[in-house]
């Protein structure tokens, strides 16, 4: 399988990236909005910034699948790739002192968003130290099982979200282990809480925050961004203090819509994570 996806992505990273840059140049917006992708895009895009005029919408929301696109070729990339590959075409790590300091003995809680490839990431921070994180399975149980053995490279261990998996991961913690997780899906219910994310209550996951409040351990956020210039950037931030509080969820929140503000195209918008609105019962996003 390994080998299909190097075969699929036998292009540098930069190179493709130019030629889809090109390729939506001259591809008008009417020609996308017949994809669901584009539309659940253009619908995410229209709550989040309900600001914007119609073609600035539009603007942002082609863009934004452009990069998608790009997101998409990087993954696999990523997965037809060694780790080693990986930390080569990674130019720049910002605040790397938040991911070393906590050092092995302590444990770190990191928690994610998906920000061009998550899989790109966290093969960066795997390929550094070992951890256990949270998994949610792929439909597909071949490209399941390879993506699986592929996280758990470097003595990492990967466990299913749910019940289980949260107890594997408060052991793992309680024994000085780091733990990453994206934080910024729709949970299972029962898993999450009503909070603000771009001015809307919306059902989010609890996990990462309340993890933190109990271990008391350090949690930092990571994310992936590309500079035209420079390639592939590693970021962490450091977050309030006040995610340790009865209001971290939020605080989390914020954090992460803080790191979407600044480059909105680069997020994954094609996610439904508006689906479960306070305000809103019903399904947004049927046409």
């Amino acid at each position: 399988m390994k080998i299909i996806f190097y075969i699929f992505t036998i292009f540098p990273l930069r190179f493709t990236f130019q030629l889809w840059d090109y390729v939506f140049k001259v591809i008008p917006v009417y020609a996308l909005s017949f994809l669901p992708a584009f539309r659940i895009t253009k619908k995410n895009l229209s709550i989040a910034f309900s600001d914007l005029a119609e073609h600035e919408l539009d603007l942002l929301a082609k863009e934004s699948y452009k990069e998608t696109l790009k997101s998409f070729y990087e993954t696999l990339y990523t997965w037809s790739r060694s780790s080693k590959k990986i930390v080569q075409i990674t130019k720049k790590i910002n605040n790397r002192f938040l991911f070393n300091n906590s050092e092995q003995e302590t444990g770190l809680i990191i928690f994610a968003l998906h920000n061009r490839s998550i899989d790109f990431m966290l093969r960066w921070i795997s390929s550094q130290r070992s951890h256990t994180s949270l998994y949610k399975k792929i439909k597909s149980k071949p490209i399941d099982n390879f993506v699986k053995k592929l996280r758990q490279e470097g003595n990492c261990k990967m466990v299913e979200t749910g019940i289980g998996g949260v107890k594997t991961i408060l052991k793992s913690l309680e024994n000085n282990q780091m733990t990453c997780m994206a934080s910024d899906q729709v949970p299972a219910r029962g898993l999450g809480v009503y909070v603000k994310f771009f001015n809307h209550e919306c059902y989010s996951f609890a996990l990462a925050p309340n993890l933190a409040r109990k271990s008391k351990k350090p949690i930092v956020l990571a994310y992936l961004s590309y500079d035209r210039n420079l390639g592939h950037v590693m970021n962490f931030k450091k977050p309030s203090k006040e995610i340790y509080s009865e209001s971290g969820v939020q605080v989390m929140n914020d954090e992460m819509e803080s790191v979407i503000r600044q480059s909105p195209a680069e997020y994954s918008w094609e996610y439904k994570k508006f689906r479960r609105l306070l305000s809103v019962p019903q399904d947004i996003y049927k046409d």
